[in-house]
């Protein structure tokens, strides 16, 4: 599940809104909403996101707390042209097993760049294209 996905039911939930009665506030058919929290659906687009922070009432937090879910659930990238060719192969070989993951290979992987960030000092998020 994506954070976005994980995100919007807990915000529906919150406001008491079954999906088809939220899907009908917003103009959306409940079966995009359904899809969007199963995460079959990426991020929707600006326009869903306007109406749903205005038909969820959502507070500067919780706008802020959904832009950063948002973010984080994007499912596309780009390598930077600087990348080498074993960072190419390192990202080949994590995008087969991208959704088989386990929980101990995740921790292994993310103490492998923090290792990483305390080598070069760097902690900066890659940036959109």
């Amino acid at each position: 599940m994506s954070p976005f996905s994980i995100l919007l039911k807990r915000l529906r939930l919150s406001r008491g809104y079954r999906q088809k009665t939220l899907a009908h506030h917003l103009g959306y058919e409940a079966s995009y909403l359904s899809a969007i929290e199963r995460s079959e659906k990426g991020p929707p687009r600006q326009d869903f996101i306007q109406r749903l922070i205005k038909g969820l009432e959502l507070n500067e937090d919780e706008k802020q707390e959904l832009f950063n879910a948002l973010n984080a659930s994007r499912r596309q990238f780009s390598l930077p042209a600087n990348a080498s060719a074993e960072e190419y192969a390192l990202i080949r070989k994590l995008e087969v097993q991208l959704g088989k993951l386990q929980p101990l290979p995740i921790q292994m992987i993310e103490m492998a760049l923090k290792f990483q960030e305390s080598l070069t000092g760097s902690n900066q998020q890659p940036s959109e294209n």
